[in-house]
């Protein structure tokens, strides 16, 4: 009996693990554009907007992640990524690891192209 069960524990495991690493391998891993802003402030608001009209360019080639001022829990991004001005673009691969920075400030559309052509 004892080696049965210390056969189907592991056999359980593998059949829990196989559909997650199905469904995470067929995933990919897109770049983000990283938004700090301060959602009250008009020129965050203007380039949320040239963020907004890009959506359909930007669908499956960059996830757009928003990060704002009046949010608490974003705060810790802010110092993470050492922002000091508004607005703010940064290019990270999926973990996060910051691959461009824009200088502060609105970016136009060419510019956030050209932010993944470099």
């Amino acid at each position: 009996m004892p080696s049965t069960r210390s056969f189907r524990l592991p056999l359980l495991l593998l059949a829990l693990a196989a559909p997650v690493a199905l469904a995470s391998a067929g995933t990919p891993s897109l770049p983000r554009i990283v938004f700090f802003m301060n959602p009250n402030g008009q020129p965050c608001q203007i380039q949320d907007r040239i963020l907004q009209e890009m959506a359909p360019e930007l669908k499956g080639k960059a996830e757009v992640v928003y990060y704002q001022t009046t949010i608490p829990a974003d705060i810790a991004k802010f110092q993470q990524y050492g922002i000091r001005a508004l607005p703010t673009l940064l290019v990270t691969d999926a973990s996060g690891k910051e691959i461009r920075r824009a200088t502060p400030g609105i970016q136009s559309a060419a510019q956030v192209r050209q932010l993944f052509s470099n």
